[in-house]
């Protein structure tokens, strides 16, 4: 599990986008927390902290993978060009092909 939080070595395209998929079912459970429970948003405030660093490491180990540099993780949070590069860069092949 250290693996998923760790800004280091490469992320497949599979890797990228079950992270995604479990960010964003996370983030459902969180916004319902907060409708039912009476302290939802301390746990909506720490699952979503700790999706922002998950997140943002995977981005970086694909931008890696990639073969492009990993400041290009910026890009992802400018708004609305942000949704649009997570796209991409979820779509863009290997750079070498040996990682896939």
């Amino acid at each position: 599990m250290s693996k998923y939080f760790s800004f280091n070595g490469v992320a497949k395209r599979q890797q990228y986008w079950a992270v995604h998929a479990l960010a964003f079912c996370a983030l459902i459970v969180a916004f319902a927390a907060v409708a039912f429970e009476p302290y939802g948003a301390l746990l909506t405030v720490a699952i979503a902290i700790g999706i922002i660093w998950l997140s943002l490491s995977t981005v970086v180990r694909r931008l890696r993978d990639a073969g492009l540099s990993p400041y290009w993780v910026l890009l992802t949070l400018v708004p609305y060009v942000g949704g649009i590069a997570t796209i991409v860069f979820g779509c863009i092949g290997s750079a070498d092909g040996e990682h896939e």
